[in-house]
């Protein structure tokens, strides 16, 4: 009866166990596999020289999600901290720096639109619509241009976007336009912000 009660205890015990790993904490996150607690001390990662992004050296193989700091100035790697993405090490905020500025310009009339178009300023006048052509090559996925409309006519888009309701953008409104890089409708339209 004795061994019935502690194998019957052990198996409730374990029941209601997780495997959260918490450090300086009694109450690890439940989302976390570890859970390091401090208020006045860092994590120290890994410290490894790479040969290069390419190669998984000194590891045997890419393991997506491992992270090192390389400490290594070889090839295409410098000291810093890297990720694996399961084919390549990627340095940890390596990408560029965004850009402060953006290319605005000012149309009362037809305009064909640039790449390097981030707001485009309509002040428009009664009278038929003028167009904004969009380009359609050598722009990247995600891009946005930003239309504003002031006065009385409304701004026509081409290509036409994907939505049939939004054509236009109207006066007073303000207007997004998204690059989705669709062979038959590249652009959405977002308005009425």
């Amino acid at each position: 009866m004795k061994k019935n009660a502690i194998i019957l205890g052990a198996m409730l015990t374990s029941a209601f166990s997780f495997a959260q790993v918490g450090i300086n904490t009694t109450t690890p996150n439940r989302d976390a596999a570890l859970d390091v607690v401090s208020t006045n001390k860092g994590i120290l990662n890994t410290r490894i020289a790479l040969t290069s992004t390419a190669s998984p050296s000194p590891l045997s193989a890419h393991v997506a999600g491992m992270m090192v700091y390389n400490t290594a100035t070889v090839s295409d790697v410098t000291p810093g901290l890297y990720y694996n993405d399961g084919s390549k090490w990627v340095k940890a905020g390596g990408g560029a720096a965004a850009s402060a500025t953006m290319n605005v310009t000012n149309q009362t009339g037809n305009y064909t639109a640039l790449v390097t178009d981030d707001i485009i300023l309509y002040t428009t006048a009664s009278g038929p619509n003028p167009v904004l052509t969009l380009p359609t090559t050598g722009v990247p996925v995600g891009k946005r241009i930003y239309v504003s409309v002031l006065g009385a006519a409304s701004v026509e888009i081409s290509p036409l976007p994907r939505e049939t309701a939004n054509q236009l953008c109207y006066p007073g409104q303000g207007n997004i336009l998204i690059y989705t890089g669709n062979a038959t409708s590249p652009w959405s339209l977002i308005s009425g912000y």
